[in-house]
Formats: C-alpha cells, structure tokens, sequence
C-alpha cells in the first residue's frame, strides 16, 4: 500500500456515506388542485418510481416497491446529479432536486424535498424521504476530530437533511444542493491550504475523486465511484477509514526506515567493495541479507 500523504481534512458525501442510504418515503406533497384529479398519491408514486428505475442513486430505491408495470415512460435522459425526464402519455415528465426544476418562488416552499414531479413543467408533487446515520459514523468523525482533522460534508442532497446530519455527528463545515461540478469546485478552493481525503459513494463523487488528494469509495458504492478511487472499503464500514489511515502512517514509517537501512549500507559498504576490503563473495552475502531485513521489516505491517 502506498503511503497517505499528511492528511488535513475529510470531505464526506452525506447519502450512502455518513448515512446508510436506505431512503424510505415520509410524506408525499401533491398539488392542492391535483388532488382530485388523476394525480393521486398512488398515481405520482407509480410515474415517479417508473422513472426512478434508470436512476442509480440510492433514493430510487425508496420508490421500487411502488412501481406499476403498466407506467412505462420513454426516451427516458437521466441528468447525472439533478434528475430524470421521460415521456409518457403524451406528455414530458421531470423528476428531480427542487433547485433543478423548480422556479424561485415555489422553490422556496418545497426546498427541503429530496425531490420534486412535474408534467409539461407543470408541479404535481414534492416528495419527502427519510434516512439514518451510519451506527459508526459518530465515533468515526469524533476520533478524527480529536486527532484535530477538519470534517466536512459536500453533498447533492438538501439543506436540510445535510444540516440535521451534520449537527448529529457535529460535522465543522457543510455545503448542499451541489452538482458534481460544485463539489469539485469546494474540493480545489480548499486544497491550497490543505491536503483532502474524499470520501463518498455515488455515481456523483466519480468526477470529485479525481480532484481529491485521496479518493475513498464505499464498497456499496456505484461501479463508477469504484472505479475512480484510491481506496474501496471492501468492508463498507466506515470504522474502516481509520484502520486505514493507522496502516498507511505504518507503511510510511517503515518505507523511511527501509530507506535509511538503504542508505547507510550502501554509504558503506560499496566504498569497502570498491577500495577491496570486501570481497565480492561477502558483498553478495551483504546485498542479500540487506534485502531480506528491508523485506522482514516490510513483513510487520501484516501484524494486526
């Protein structure tokens, strides 16, 4: 494993990371003049979860249970980051973050949905989800906050779920309703004045990972986040960032002993070699066993 280098700050994505991305769905706001009309609460679930099933992000799966087979949207564009359209029934259909498909003064009502429906553009309902904090989360920012690193959250989701997970787990520093571009944009203004490690998940953090000094993607992350880290946490718990972090100040240790090993004997004995102190016999014995002290002491980061 290669060394971490001196690590400042960690930079969370909220949804799947500090929380289990398990959504379930808490309230469902239609408009009051739809109420009566076709637009049911049944109705806005099943075009929704259709809609969600070419959608990758964990809120999709708050929507599986309600889909109807006989809802079946076409030319269907997924908007990595804000939303989905799809056409159905001779009309266009958006599903998405407020901040994306929302104009300023209905916006300011509906902010704090995880996502919003609308047909022809026309708002037919908010919808309201709920989700739970990893049961390692907390002790995994209080330990790296004794340890006086800087934690943070760069996440898509709304302002108010992020600040409800943030004053849980007493996160320093919180920004929502980012794009993939927002995010990178914060990484790269904070990576002047201090090395980041990036931690996240979804399809969203793949471009982030590659403007973080390190990228750690969760092991139940999306293939594309996966593919884009330094790190994948095979055991999807966050306890293991730690363990992490205490193996890469070992391997960093134990790669500058090796070198001062290195060096010091090389500093020596070639000059002995060279001026026939030694004989070459004696200097391949030396080589070898410097090469296996320089492995042996390699060997001690496989002690638990």
């Amino acid at each position: 494993m290669e060394a971490l280098p001196q690590i400042d700050c960690f930079a969370f994505d909220k949804t799947g990371t500090l929380t289990l991305g398990e959504f379930s769905i808490k309230e469902v706001v239609i408009q009051n003049d739809l109420l009566q009309s076709e637009y049911d609460q049944q109705k806005v679930l099943a075009i929704a979860a259709a809609l969600e099933l070419y959608s990758e992000h964990p809120i999709a799966k708050a929507f599986t249970s309600y889909r109807d087979l006989l809802v079946k949207p076409e030319k269907v564009t997924v908007h990595s980051g804000s939303g989905i359209i799809g056409h159905m029934n001779q009309q266009i259909f958006k599903l998405g973050k407020p901040s994306w498909l929302l104009e300023a003064e209905t916006l300011d009502r509906y902010k704090n949905a995880q996502c919003v429906l609308l047909a022809d553009d026309k708002f037919i309902a908010a919808f309201y989800l709920s989700d739970n904090t990893r049961e390692d989360a907390k002790q995994l920012i209080a330990t790296l906050k004794e340890q006086e690193y800087h934690c943070l959250i760069l996440s898509g989701d709304n302002q108010q779920g992020c600040n409800n997970v943030a004053q849980e787990l007493e996160i320093d520093e919180v920004f929502s309703n980012l794009s993939a571009k927002d995010k990178m944009h914060i990484l790269q203004s904070k990576q002047s004045s201090n090395t980041i490690v990036m931690v996240g998940d979804g399809v969203n953090d793949s471009p982030v990972f590659s403007a973080a000094h390190v990228s750690v993607a969760m092991g139940s992350g999306t293939d594309v986040a996966k593919n884009g880290a330094d790190v994948i946490l095979l055991s999807n718990k966050l306890s293991a960032i730690l363990t992490l972090k205490n193996i890469a100040s070992k391997t960093k240790q134990i790669i500058w002993q090796n070198y001062l090993w290195a060096f010091t004997y090389n500093l020596i004995m070639l000059p002995l070699a060279m001026s026939g102190y030694i004989t070459p016999y004696l200097a391949v014995i030396g080589m070898s066993a410097s090469s296996i002290l320089v492995i042996s002491n390699s060997l001690r980061l496989l002690k638990k």
